[in-house]
């Protein structure tokens, strides 16, 4: 009786075993499933994390392809705006349909409340291109004196032009604090008592240093913009040297 009951005993507990081990080897199973399906989806995220990560790079590539090209489009526009002439730096700027060269002129002036010296920048125009008015001809070298007399008896009117330049040289003069006085009957002054400049029609348009601080602006066709401008680019070079 007792070793039925053994008998029976060890049989259910290799049933419970047997049970046991299917249990354990469905958890197995199962958790070996979780895994893989773990695996799976974690690739399936790579994979999408990848197209992503492209797509992400393929955007940046347009993004830095546009912005070089405006890059490249602001600094060609500026470049074109702006350029530096004999060491000296211009600005394009359109009044309507009028083209000005702009350019700055450093003057020292005293302050008539402390007396202090301050150095100020005041915007100076041309009206012809800096650099196509290397065509015309100067013969000579800039020497500057306080007191500037000015000499020319024709109408330069030339649809304001004439005006326009001599006015220019005026407001040049005025800027460096230099006296102009228009006198007719005064000549070069061989003892360099001031700067002589005259102008007057001629076969070709240049300019022509004739004594130390003496100067004919010869003008032909009514190119007189070109001749006053002419003179005056010279004149800024020899300050921007200074």
């Amino acid at each position: 009786m007792v070793n039925e009951e053994d008998k029976k005993k060890d049989e259910e507990e290799k049933e419970e075993d047997k049970k046991g081990e299917d249990v354990k080897e469905e958890e197995e199973k199962e958790d070996k499933n979780n895994i893989n399906k773990d695996i799976e989806e974690s690739a399936e995220i790579s994979d999408e994390n990848k197209k992503h990560n492209k797509q992400l790079k393929k955007i940046f590539f347009v993004i830095g392809i546009l912005v070089l090209f405006f890059l490249g489009v602001f600094l060609s526009i500026n470049s074109m705006n702006h350029f530096t002439y004999k060491n000296i730096d211009f600005e394009v700027v359109k009044e309507g349909q009028l083209i000005l060269y702009r350019t700055s002129l450093p003057v020292k002036m005293t302050n008539q409340v402390t007396g202090q010296v301050v150095t100020n920048d005041y915007n100076f125009y041309f009206r012809k291109d800096p650099r196509k008015l290397e065509d015309v001809v100067f013969d000579g070298k800039i020497n500057l004196k306080h007191k500037v007399v000015m000499n020319f008896t024709e109408n330069f009117n030339c649809d304001g032009d004439g005006i326009i330049g001599v006015a220019n040289l005026l407001n040049l003069f005025s800027l460096l604090q230099f006296q102009v006085e228009k006198n007719e009957s005064l000549g070069c002054n061989k003892n360099s008592k001031y700067t002589f400049i005259r102008l007057q029609s001629g076969n070709e348009t240049f300019v022509e240093q004739f004594h130390t601080n003496c100067y004919d602006l010869n003008i032909n066709n009514c190119e007189a913009l070109e001749a006053t401008e002419r003179y005056m680019l010279e004149v800024f070079v020899k300050l921007n040297e200074a």
